[in-house]
C-alpha cells in the first residue's frame, strides 16, 4: 500500500489538505497546505432565494387552505447541493494535481463521502489510499493522524 503523502478532510461546506511529513522519532507530522470554504453551503435556503417559490397554497377536498407545499424547495436543495460536492471535488483535483501526490487519504461525513468521489476524476480517485466516512474537518491537526489507519505506527 502506497503511504499517503496528502490527507483531505471535507464537510459540505469546507474543505482541508494537509500534507503529511514522515519524522522519524515522532511518526507523521501533518501541515495545512489548504483551507477552503463554500458560501452558498452556509446559511438557510430562504435567506438566499428572494421569494418563497415553490411555495403553493395546499387545499383539501373542500376548499380548506392548509399552510404550503415546499415541493420545489427539495428540487433547489438537491441542486445546491450538487453544485457544492462538484466545486468541493473540483478543489480535491487542482490540490492533488499541485502536490505531485503519489497518494492520498480522503475523509468526509458518510452522507457527502460517495457523492464527493463520485464526482472525482478516475487519475484522482486511483490515488486514494483511504477513504474514511467521519466528519474530521473541526479535529486539530495534531490529533487528525489518528483516525487513519495508514498513518498509524505499525
Amino acid at each position: 500500500m502506497t503511504p499517503a503523502s496528502l490527507i483531505i478532510v471535507a464537510d459540505r461546506g469546507t474543505l482541508k489538505a494537509y500534507r503529511v511529513d514522515e519524522t522519524p522519532a515522532r511518526g507523521p507530522s501533518l501541515h495545512l497546505i489548504q483551507a477552503f470554504n463554500i458560501t452558498d453551503a452556509h446559511g438557510k435556503l430562504v435567506d438566499k432565494v428572494s421569494d418563497q417559490a415553490g411555495r403553493f397554497p395546499v387545499t383539501d377536498g373542500a376548499g380548506t387552505h392548509h399552510g404550503a407545499s415546499i415541493s420545489e424547495r427539495t428540487q433547489l436543495e438537491t441542486e445546491t447541493d450538487r453544485r457544492i460536492y462538484k466545486e468541493l471535488a473540483e478543489q480535491i483535483v487542482k490540490i492533488i494535481d499541485r502536490s505531485g501526490s503519489e497518494g492520498w487519504s480522503f475523509a468526509a461525513p458518510a452522507g457527502i463521502h460517495s457523492a464527493i468521489v463520485d464526482l472525482l476524476p478516475r487519475n484522482a480517485r486511483d490515488l486514494i489510499v483511504e477513504h474514511v466516512k467521519s466528519d474530521l474537518v473541526k479535529v486539530e491537526a495534531a490529533k487528525l493522524a489518528s483516525h487513519f489507519r495508514s498513518l498509524r505506527p505499525i
